[in-house]
């Protein structure tokens, strides 16, 4: 997510220091952000001496206010931890440009260590890194283990395997917190202008009539170049209250008009997830592993078996209130679910309850039909409630 941002030290003889502030564009959204000229570091070079004499000046710093203002666009915005660290990034880099990487750095460990997140630094060369451990497992950015705690190296520029990483010992805040990619909440980005409304003509022909679904672009756009997790953090990731209302609202209005059952409904939507969108792999769309959010693919229209899985599951959830589990075979995907009732086909128990395969990816494949390339793999089973 690419934020526009314009950097503006208000600072005058006739205001005090708590009115210094920058301005930035979060989102689209005008904002003022307190930022103490005390606050301003001169230089840092890529040693632990010089960090620890900046992280005393910041401490000795009017830094207060910027914290709580952070803290409060957390909660306006309902920004997930992600979203946190973006904005603090965007405000460090407001200050000092690009040109002032290890200032930046100090400043992003230094605010991210007062909202209670843990984050340490280290040096390549002459450039400071942050060190960020997360709550899910992160893939494709390079880390570094310490105690059992996995510390990803987020740099300005691109880590090869032999690049020399040194890892600063010291603590220089006792912050527990780790940063979660998830979104355990909404997050609140405009209005109704911030919503592209799409229609999907492969679900409308499914449906037999226009189907159209509103999407929040600046979700969209801020979830592109989103940190890669595992399946169940997507999983749990809450879906747009708009997005939600108008696909499960319209799955449910036809499931009822139609009386049907449990399996027909199942049925239905499983239909639906393998014919509605168009298939393509990560890397042609994005160049790139990335699984998708919900609401991404509706937006783009097309995905692969992981994103399927996720839409499957969530639209049998939310519009017949089956639980699912997650199904994993050798570079595929697909699911299972707990009818009330015995069907016939292939079938997985778990957890004491019998789960009935569903494949969002095996095309036209009815309830109980698995991949034959799959026919006598045993999956690994993870729980999707």
């Amino acid at each position: 997510m690419t934020l526009q941002v314009a950097a503006v030290m208000v600072c005058s003889a006739s205001m005090a220091a708590s009115a210094e502030q920058i301005n930035i564009d979060f989102f689209g959204f005008p904002e003022k952000v307190p930022f103490s000229a005390s606050m301003k570091i001169d230089d840092v070079i890529a040693k632990e001496k010089s960090v620890a004499q900046a992280w005393e000046m910041l401490s000795n710093s009017e830094y207060l206010p910027t914290v709580e203002a952070i803290k409060n666009m957390k909660e306006r915005y309902g920004l997930n931890d992600w979203a946190v660290y973006s904005l603090v990034k965007e405000i460090s880099k407001a200050v000092y440009g690009e040109y002032g990487v290890n200032q930046q750095v100090v400043t992003q460990m230094f605010l991210m260590s007062q909202l209670e997140y843990k984050v340490r630094s280290g040096s390549v060369g002459d450039e400071l890194v942050l060190l960020i451990p997360f709550k899910e497992q992160v893939y494709q950015i390079p880390y570094v283990s310490d105690n059992g705690v996995d510390f990803f190296i987020f740099s300005n520029n691109t880590l090869s395997a032999s690049t020399p990483l040194y890892t600063f010992t010291k603590d220089f805040s006792m912050a527990k917190n780790v940063i979660s990619l998830t979104f355990p909440k909404e997050m609140h980005l405009g209005g109704d202008e911030y919503y592209k409304v799409l229609t999907l003509p492969m679900w409308s022909e499914i449906l037999g009539e226009e189907f159209k679904v509103p999407v929040n672009q600046t979700y969209v756009n801020f979830t592109y170049d989103y940190p890669q997790s595992d399946l169940i953090t997507y999983h749990r990731s809450v879906v747009d209250t708009k997005t939600s209302q108008a696909v499960i609202k319209g799955i449910r209005y036809k499931i009822i008009r139609e009386g049907m059952s449990d399996v027909e409904a199942v049925s239905y939507i499983l239909n639906l997830v393998q014919n509605g969108f168009e298939y393509k792999t990560d890397y042609e769309m994005f160049g790139r592993a990335k699984p998708l959010f919900i609401e991404e693919s509706l937006y783009y229209g097309a995905n692969n078996c992981k994103d399927r899985v996720l839409i499957f599951s969530w639209m049998v959830k939310k519009a017949v209130g089956l639980n699912t589990i997650l199904l994993g075979y050798p570079n595929h995907v697909a699911c299972g679910v707990a009818f009330d009732k015995p069907v016939e086909g292939d079938a997985f128990m778990f957890e004491g309850v019998n789960y009935t395969v569903c494949d969002p990816t095996f095309i036209n494949a009815p309830i109980g039909a698995t991949m034959p390339r799959y026919k006598n793999t045993n999956p690994s089973i993870v729980s999707l409630k």
